[in-house]
């Protein structure tokens, strides 16, 4: 999220497009940028369910989903990423892509046959279905800016005391606009780079919970702690990257390399507060805020998976036990 630096003037006086447009990003932020993608990029591979489907190895015999991971890497740049072994029996398919995917109810554990390794492979082709929707609204959002003159900037944009007087709308179409091409083009990529492998883990409809409580909950944030206007979908794609900390921390006994992706994720968390606090024009609560909702809308929401049982075939039966289902279980319970 970008904002001005600026405090706005009092009595209020309704900003030009232009003095919004030219908070674009400094140097510093672009900085603070290239370290998001270098996560990004690296979730990406890590996480690239592509390559995960491709080979699976049976879950019948291994105590434990991480132990079905052959030790056998690709190496790309300085990153090991898992292959899975090609001796594999398709039964396995149904627990890793309820895994993976995030679909499924917590009462439905699932035990999908053969007949569902087309569909597995159809989740690791189609799995950024939204994240594509999101990218395509960001740049028709923009061009509608470019096209109404920046009139539609002034209209969306997080501005503290038009939101006093009841403009709520600013707190979610602000995560929508950008002050300028590159403005867009960096948070563009870094959506590219980091959603898809959010959106695989997630599902489609969790995925777009955490996106957009994530844009909310920064432009809440930036509303209470910054004065400034302030655009951009940063916010977001840090609350992205906070539900994918909450994922690896949950599922740290299952899945390998959880403690090298917790590493990547906290360095660039604070590349970017630090760059932030030493820079103008950089909205650093906006950030937190979205990384603070992603994480607490990935927990309660979930996946949240936990081993249920062994079946009669020997596979392993995962259920996702994420605090949502617990909660609407209770509220359904009669007193």
């Amino acid at each position: 999220m970008v904002g001005s630096a600026v405090p706005q003037p009092q009595p209020f006086r309704f900003p030009s497009s232009s003095s919004i447009s030219r908070v674009g990003p400094t140097p510093a932020h672009l900085i603070t940028t290239a370290a998001s993608l270098r996560l990004g990029h690296f979730l990406h591979h890590r996480f690239l369910l592509q390559s995960s489907f491709k080979n699976i190895a049976y879950l019948g015999h291994v105590p434990r989903l991480k132990d079905l991971w052959h030790e056998t890497f690709i190496r790309f740049k300085r990153a090991n990423f898992l292959h899975w072994s090609e001796d594999a029996a398709s039964a396995a398919c149904s627990s890793c892509t309820w895994f993976f995917s995030g679909e499924g109810s917590r009462n439905n554990p699932g035990h999908i046959g053969r007949s569902d390794l087309g569909t597995s492979r159809r989740i690791s082709h189609n799995g950024r279905g939204w994240t594509n929707i999101l990218l395509a609204v960001n740049v028709l959002v923009f061009i509608a800016q470019v096209a109404t003159q920046g009139k539609l900037l002034v209209w969306g944009a997080k501005i503290n005391s038009l939101i006093d007087e009841g403009q709520l709308w600013r707190l979610a179409t602000s995560a929508f606009l950008h002050a300028n091409i590159t403005h867009l083009m960096v948070n563009c990529y870094s959506l590219n780079s980091v959603g898809p492998t959010v959106e695989a883990i997630s599902g489609p409809r969790r995925y777009l919970a955490v996106y957009f409580t994530s844009a909310i909950a920064s432009s809440a944030t930036s509303y209470w702690f910054c004065k400034a206007p302030a655009v951009g979908a940063s916010g977001a794609i840090f609350g992205l990257v906070g539900s994918f900390a909450v994922f690896v921390l949950r599922h740290r006994g299952l899945v390998r390399g959880g403690k090298e992706d917790l590493r990547h994720i906290a360095h660039v968390i604070v590349l970017n507060m630090v760059i932030g606090l030493l820079s103008k024009g950089i909205d650093n609560w906006g950030h937190l805020g979205g990384l603070v909702g992603g994480a607490a809308t990935s927990w309660l929401l979930g996946p949240a998976w936990r081993y249920e049982s062994t079946s009669n075939d020997g596979r392993k039966v995962f259920a996702d036990r994420a605090p949502i289902f617990a909660l609407i279980k209770t509220k359904r319970t009669p007193p």
